[in-house]
């Protein structure tokens, strides 16, 4: 038994095994990216609607509300708006490369997966900075590939690529400026990497602004903590800033005025005209304008027609979790099916609730543990708080005003689902030290990854799937999809297949 232990955790930790789950990664969301029909569920209509509209502009800044794009919102004031600014480049140059418009979202598709694929060998990297075992880095993330949700929002036209990209890269500028400060230096080059990192990252979605708050609260935590005092940080800022070059004093000045230029048009403008850093669309354009945008018109509807409702926390709270769970595991057709919602797949789903709580309980019960002298855990713990806090505040304000639990969705998690891991590493781990088991931990892990083999990544949609859900009178897509689901379906226990419409 030792030595098969000893084999697993030896494979796991191994690069052969990285290179694997990255291979098969790719292959499952370039496989949905050439399947599914346009556009996908997570708003991929609304994404590639917009970079066609900047494809028209050079310049990010749009002075008036575009004809014939109610269907958007106010564009001109949305803060997230630096993904389609951006992706509209390689748009411009696919409209003179192809005349097929569904070659050209399938570019745009393969241009998304490898963000997300880039993403990923950051968090690797990440990971390993935070809990120096490449065998827990390897098996997160393996089992992070294996959310259903997570390969599909790779396969999209979608922002939260690119805002995984710039996450990770956050994340690790941070430790590097933490290794900076415990060893009684200052690095004004990292320093104003992460600032403009962070910068930018808020334009592509302004769901990044919790954890910019959080990243700041922590690096200025760490100082103090390691400086001892405001004054103590003087002398290291005042020799670095010595021996910076002109060039670099000048290059740096000149990034940091394009993240703030590109920040403050839309947040700081906004804070100025509307008196907030995210308007609603109505407070932009009519009523009528905003009635075409989606989001808007459905939360506009209900709040109209809202009626006495339960509105304690605590029983909204356990709803919100069970959506986000739900939303992590399900799988859902496009607008040709109404968005019907077909139930996760039930191994994967149970391990991932069965996971969640053992992580969360060795967490509460190892809580000081955890944290004591593990200050880049102390800033997962500082992110997934900020971030999930905010999350559940912005959804319970809706669920208020609207007297319905809308807009939970559980790939806004995905971008702290990986410092979660990396908390839950830490708890289960002195749990399995305090009972003497900690041999087990590598079986642990074979098993929950043979569980979400039950069904998880890619194979969610290909055992939901049918027809519909693909490209129109493309036979090497169906047969493809068929054959899978055919070789799959002796193996995979399905549950049950029965839809729902949800908001």
């Amino acid at each position: 038994m030792k030595r098969f232990l000893s084999t697993v955790s030896s494979f796991f930790a191994s690069r052969a095994f990285f290179i694997a789950v990255m291979v098969f990664f790719v292959t499952e969301a370039v496989w949905i990216a050439v399947s599914a029909l346009y556009p996908m569920a997570f708003d991929e209509d609304f994404h590639l609607g917009i970079i066609k509209i900047y494809a028209t502009h050079w310049s990010p800044f749009l002075t008036q509300h575009p004809a014939g794009a109610d269907a958007f919102g106010a564009i001109t004031r949305d803060p997230s708006y630096l993904y389609h600014y951006l992706m509209s480049f390689p748009y411009r140059l696919l409209t003179t490369l192809f005349d097929s418009e569904t070659t050209r979202i399938i570019i745009l598709r393969l241009i998304n997966v490898a963000l997300f694929a880039y993403a990923l060998v950051l968090f690797r990297r990440l990971l390993l900075r935070i809990t120096r075992s490449r065998g827990f880095a390897h098996v997160a993330i393996a089992i992070f590939a294996l959310i259903p949700i997570v390969p599909q929002l790779a396969a999209h036209i979608n922002y939260d690529n690119l805002l995984m990209v710039l996450m990770a890269w956050a994340c690790l500028l941070v430790t590097d400026v933490h290794r900076q400060f415990n060893a009684g230096r200052f690095d004004l080059r990292k320093l104003c990497a992460l600032l403009v990192v962070c910068l930018f990252a808020s334009v592509v979605k302004y769901a990044f602004l919790p954890i910019f708050v959080a990243i700041i609260i922590f690096v200025l935590y760490d100082a103090y903590a390691n400086f001892k005092n405001w004054r103590g940080l003087k002398r290291p800022l005042a020799i670095n800033w010595a021996v910076l070059s002109v060039r670099t004093k000048l290059g740096l000045l000149g990034v940091l005025l394009l993240g703030g230029g590109l920040f403050f048009q839309r947040f700081g403008i906004n804070t100025i005209t509307y008196h907030t850093p995210i308007p609603s669309c109505d407070q932009v354009l009519s009523i009528d304008h905003c009635s075409a945008y989606g989001p808007w018109n459905r939360d506009y509807l209900l709040a109209q027609s809202k009626g006495d409702v339960n509105e304690n926390p605590i029983a909204y709270s356990g709803a919100w979790l069970k959506g986000l769970w739900w939303r992590l595991f399900f799988a859902i057709n496009s607008p040709t099916r109404e968005y019907a919602n077909y139930p996760p797949l039930p191994f994967p789903a149970a391990t991932a609730i069965g996971l969640a709580v053992l992580m969360f309980l060795t967490l509460v019960f190892f809580f000081k543990r955890v944290f004591k002298g593990q200050p880049l855990l102390i800033f997962c713990g500082t992110v997934v708080l900020v971030y999930c806090s905010t999350l559940w505040l912005e959804d319970y304000a809706m669920f208020r005003e609207t007297g319905q639990p809308v807009a939970i969705n559980g790939r806004y998690l995905i971008p702290v689902l990986l410092l979660m891991a990396a908390l839950g590493w830490k708890s289960i781990t002195l749990a399995f030290a305090k009972l003497d088991i900690m041999r087990y931990r590598s079986l642990l892990a074979l098993v929950v990854l043979l569980l979400f083999l039950q069904g998880g990544g890619v194979f969610t949609f290909i055992m939901r799937s049918d027809s519909s859900w693909y490209w129109p009178n493309n036979n090497t897509v169906l047969r493809m999809n068929d054959t899978a689901r055919n070789i799959l379906d002796p193996f995979i226990i399905q549950g049950s297949k029965q839809t729902k419409t949800t908001l």
